[in-house]
């Protein structure tokens, strides 16, 4: 049988309860477009890699969007943020955002593998903040939610 709240503050509490629930419902559809985000940069740099020098000119425009690769990434990127508009519905967006820098984190080991990138060590040590910032965004809603 469902509990009904009686007053205010335990409509309010349950109305957190409610957001917190869906924050972390949110988490697979956040993670997707973040995924395909990064997956259309790497498609933009790979594009813009074989591209060549790029001119101010209607056949270098032409050019540009007849390039399969960048066509490729437009698509996966508008993909991307179809997914994210959807998350929002759902998720409160101090939640979402954060996790938009695990797209960083693909995008440099999408770097370092097809495009052979150096990354130092610094830079590096910044990617390991940024995991460990969204392993603790995650892990605090997600026992907010069970309380």
């Amino acid at each position: 049988m469902r509990t009904v709240p009686v007053n205010s503050a335990d409509s309010h509490a349950e109305d957190k309860r409610k957001q917190r629930a869906a924050n972390v419902s949110a988490i697979g559809m956040i993670l997707l477009s973040v995924f395909l985000s990064a997956g259309g940069q790497l498609l933009f740099k790979a594009a813009m890699n074989d591209f060549g020098v790029l001119e101010l000119s209607l056949p270098a425009l032409f050019r540009l969007l007849s390039n399969p690769l960048l066509l490729l990434g437009l698509v996966v990127f508008f993909v991307s943020a179809v997914l994210w508009l959807v998350a929002l519905l759902r998720a409160d967006l101090s939640f979402a955002v954060p996790f938009l820098s695990v797209a960083y984190i693909l995008v440099l080991l999408g770097s370092v593998v097809l495009f052979h990138e150096n990354i130092s060590l610094l830079r590096l040590s910044g990617f390991a903040v940024i995991i460990f910032g969204l392993f603790v965004i995650a892990r605090g809603e997600q026992r907010k939610s069970r309380a």
